[in-house]
């Protein structure tokens, strides 16, 4: 994976709730439950992403998590930035080499380059409107017990 579970988990809530009407929140047990992610993994998920001004928190019994943010206007390159994910991508050796440059390169190097550079590039295209439909897709799709 080119990033982590946690990012994983980011995009897919983020998706789900750019889905929701206006106006409406959902409790972290919903989300959890729709996306098959374990709710307390998801509600610190949900927690960096209030901190980082993605989501909107509402405590009480009407309460639960909104999207804060216009989704048409936030990409997928930001959501990794703000989950410190880029590093893998952009800056580690795909082979785990500590040493992996041009004047020293992997097996991989060249290809890895131009792999990673198309990457980041569509990461800077996809918006959290586009991975919404993605997750709203996957959702409708998959059978609750084949999600993984």
């Amino acid at each position: 994976m080119l990033y982590p579970q946690s990012t994983a988990y980011a995009i897919e809530a983020l998706g789900l709730l750019a889905a929701l009407p206006p106006g409406k929140s959902i409790k972290v047990r919903e989300l959890a439950q729709q996306l098959e992610i374990p709710e307390q993994y998801l509600a610190k998920v949900l927690s960096q992403l209030v901190r980082k001004k993605f989501v909107n928190s509402t405590k009480g019994p009407t309460g639960g998590f909104s999207l804060a943010v216009e989704p048409g206007n936030v990409t997928l390159y930001r959501i990794m930035a703000a989950m410190d994910s880029l590093g893998k991508l952009e800056d580690e050796c795909c082979m785990g080499l500590r040493v992996c440059s041009p004047a020293t390169p992997c097996a991989f190097h060249d290809q890895w380059l131009k792999f990673k550079e198309q990457v980041i590039a569509k990461a800077q295209q996809l918006t959290i409107a586009d991975l919404s439909r993605l997750v709203v897709d996957k959702l409708a799709s998959a059978p609750p017990s084949d999600r993984t």
